[in-house]
């Protein structure tokens, strides 16, 4: 019997451990932050060969909040959410949408921005419209809300593991349209020189900073910093 209590009393032990991250208890241990650095303005490679942009930036705010370092690590957007449920990093920011289905695997933040989706597509060719979507070769960021959105919409959409490959495709006219954020998509239009134009926004849609669910002090911080404005 006693060695039966003790056998249950290690049980205990251990699961009263596992019930706090050591990642939160350590402090010097520098959070870890994921970005798919194909987006700009909102995260992007810099001349220097940094990663950078609006959404880099507000994950330094919220570090800065909690007084941690930061590890910046650029991924494929398909990547991020497994990386969060993985335990392997603390949290991410690059438009994610926030969705319900999204919110089984990971926390979310209030929303820092609102934005959606619209179309990419060349100037001087046709412009692409919800009604006749069956005749068009639509690109898409794999599992991404503009995948599922097409999807519901009976659009078979090529997929892509980045939102630069989908580009390339569209350049090379391999497809004849990229559906993405409309933030990102406007940039790409405006450095193109005329060549590309975008649609107006089809989509609403709110982003938020996707955290690991056992890091309620992150998703805390992140909170604390969007409503003091410091996502802008």
């Amino acid at each position: 019997m006693l060695l039966a209590l003790a056998a249950l009393a290690g049980c205990s032990d251990r699961s009263g451990r596992q019930a706090v991250d050591p990642r939160i208890a350590d402090a010097s241990r520098p959070l870890v932050f994921l970005t798919n650095p194909e987006e700009p303005p909102c995260s992007y490679v810099d001349a220097s060969g940094q990663i950078a942009g609006s959404d880099v930036a507000l994950a330094r705010r919220i570090a800065a909040k909690m007084g941690r370092k930061l590890a910046v690590e650029g991924v494929p957007f398909p990547r991020i959410l497994p990386r969060l449920r993985e335990g392997t990093a603390d949290f991410a920011i690059s438009t994610i949408t926030i969705t319900e289905a999204r919110r089984r695997d990971v926390d979310f933040s209030e929303p820092y921005k609102s934005g959606g989706g619209c179309f990419l597509y060349h100037a001087k060719g046709r412009r692409p419209r919800m009604s006749q979507l069956a005749s068009f070769r639509v690109g898409v960021e794999t599992d991404s809300s503009h995948d599922l959105y097409l999807c519901f919409h009976g659009c078979d959409p090529v997929r892509f593991d980045g939102l630069a490959d989908s580009i390339a495709a569209l350049e090379k006219g391999e497809i004849d349209a990229v559906f993405f954020d409309a933030i990102q998509l406007k940039s790409y239009a405006e450095r193109s020189g005329g060549r590309l134009a975008v649609t107006p926004q089809v989509t609403r849609e709110f982003y938020g900073v996707a955290v690991d669910k056992r890091r309620p002090d992150v998703l805390a911080a992140a909170n604390a910093v969007i409503a003091g404005g410091g996502a802008e």
